[in-house]
């Protein structure tokens, strides 16, 4: 401990002489990410010198980290822009984050750049039916600002005997982090979150505020300028597509109008089967009719083991549907694969961890046996309760998710992507640590959205953190895959940072008009960021 902190004064006193240093600026960096106890108060003032910062940003697992110069709490719209102005004024980016729960790099700021923290801004607001070119539609209109956690979302619309229609299976993520990265739940009539959305009230980079809807949008222009004077109201198709999902690329966004519906219940099950039954359940009986599983079922989705037990791919077949109910009934039991090891005793994901890295062809036996504990019968709650997957979202994971066109060649897909999980443990002896999911979402006509113009089957592969190889094999696997199928699209949050310029091109039709919104609302770079650079759509980078 002495030697290392003699070490990192003579490192300081490198620093100081030579504060651009690049290579002990990064050695210093790593032992500020490591925890080096010897880097005292004083050694920290220092630190922050140097870096022109004050604070350290990290996502929810510690994987993507950032050094803004300040992170601010905006409690209101006048709060995002005066962040704004500041940050034009200093010549610095600015970005919002969320709950932390993307693990590709959409969240991060540039080194020195400004960050907002949206939790303050979470309250429920007041909708004016006199604004509205229909007033009576406005009992299914619900106004709330973006740094509401999806959780308080529920509780708020509860007390309302309103609902979500849809919703992912975590509740802990900020309404805008969910919505402008594509998350979704199942059901092949239910977009995104994202479709829900009607208006945005967005601050775009030269400060100016904005109420972005559809063309035809809910809101009455002629009454609205005459009555509101502290936003712009702007109805336009391209503006809307681009903006509802835009991974923070277009503005800081303040609230949303979203459309609800009334309070509901679903009714919950659980059935162990095979790959090889699902995938005649999911073969089109006739080009261009949907299979039966999807249509009638409200929620369909499947949990398969990515590699075959005596001879056979275990899986589990979950639906809910809607049910005419008052109270709940039944239980869930155990909540998700690893829900039953996992969720009540934090120690036993560190000796699971453990055991997949010594053993890790023990783990298509583990996941079976964790499979075969999910069955459910007749579970009856509220939809949010059911949809919601409860604490086992808080173990420390990973994941990476996929989309795939819901077509003819659905299943043969599917198959390909066993084969790639099967080849990648046969030859590096890689395996995943648990099941991968397939769930159908419908349609969006957000411009980036993953659904973006198809119905899509989401197919989300998980990797505890810790598992030495995980993200070496989830890269691989994605690109392995995108190689061999032109039409997978990887979610915007979900990613290992694999998505580039041209493969989005290529995969979304609209992404020119996309991009020219982009343009149009960041004509200064001030929403530039890691993201946009690797996107190589910066526009100005201030760094």
């Amino acid at each position: 401990m002495e030697a290392q902190a003699k070490a990192t004064v003579e490192l300081l006193k490198v620093l100081v002489a030579d504060p651009e240093n690049e290579e002990h600026l990064d050695e210093l960096k790593k032992r500020i990410i490591n925890g080096d106890d010897s880097l005292d108060h004083a050694a920290h003032s220092v630190i922050a010198r140097l870096f022109r910062i004050s604070v350290t940003w990290s996502n929810c697992i510690n994987q993507q980290i950032c050094y803004p110069i300040q992170i601010r709490k905006p409690r209101c719209l006048d709060d995002i822009v005066t962040a704004i102005s500041d940050a034009q004024k200093r010549k610095i980016t600015i970005r919002a984050t969320g709950s932390g729960h993307s693990y590709s790099n959409v969240a991060p700021v540039f080194k020195g750049g400004l960050l907002l923290d949206p939790h303050d801004m979470n309250r429920v607001l007041i909708i004016d039916p006199g604004l509205l070119k229909y007033p009576l539609g406005a009992g299914k209109l619900f106004a709330v600002e973006s740094g509401i956690t999806i959780k308080d979302l529920n509780t708020a619309l509860d007390k309302r005997n309103l609902a979500l229609a849809n919703m992912g299976a975590y509740d802990g993520q900020t309404l805008a982090g969910a919505i402008s990265t594509g998350t979704h739940g199942t059901g092949i009539t239910l977009g995104p979150i994202a479709s829900s959305v009607r208006a945005v009230v967005l601050v775009s980079g030269d400060g100016t505020v904005y109420q972005i809807e559809p063309s035809q949008g809910i809101s009455d222009p002629e009454a609205f300028d005459k009555q509101v004077r502290d936003r712009i109201l702007k109805q336009d198709d391209d503006w809307f597509n681009t903006v509802v999902i835009s991974m923070g690329c277009t503005g800081i966004i303040y609230s949303y109008i979203l459309e609800v519906v009334d309070s509901y219940y679903l009714e919950e099950n659980r059935d162990l089967s095979t790959w090889e039954q699902v995938k005649q359940d999911l073969t089109f009986p006739v080009e261009g009719r949907l299979p039966k599983v999807l249509t009638e079922n409200r929620h369909y989705e499947v949990d398969i083991n990515p590699y075959p037990v005596k001879g056979r791919h275990s899986c589990v077949v979950q639906t809910k549907n809607k049910v005419d109910a008052d109270h709940p009934s039944g239980s869930r039991g155990i909540e998700d694969w690893i829900a039953g090891i996992l969720a009540g005793c934090p120690l036993a994901e560190y000796w699971l961890v453990r055991a997949l890295n010594l053993w890790p062809t023990t783990s298509p036996e583990i996941i079976n046996n964790a499979l075969n504990s999910l069955v459910v019968k007749h579970h009856i709650d509220k939809s949010y309760k059911i949809l919601n997957l409860g604490p086992v979202d808080n173990v420390k994971a990973l994941a990476v998710e996929l989309s795939y066109p819901v077509d003819e060649h659905l299943v043969g897909a599917i198959d390909n992507l066993l084969s790639v999980f099967q080849n990648e443990a046969n030859k590096m002896n890689w395996y995943m640590a648990g099941p991968f999911s397939l769930r159908f979402v419908a349609a969006s006509d957000a411009y980036l959205a993953p659904q973006q113009g198809r119905l899509t089957c989401m197919v989300e592969l998980d990797m505890l953190l810790g598992i030495t190889t995980g993200d070496e094999l989830l890269t691989s696997i994605t690109r392995k895959v995108q190689r061999g199928n032109s039409q997978v699209r990887v979610h915007w949050g979900l990613d290992l940072d694999t998505i580039s310029k041209e493969s989005i091109k290529e995969l979304y039709p609209k992404y020119s008009e996309w991009f020219k919104v982009y343009s149009e609302l960041n004509t200064m770079g001030i929403f530039d960021s890691p993201f946009t650079d690797r996107l190589e759509i910066s526009v100005n980078p201030l760094r």
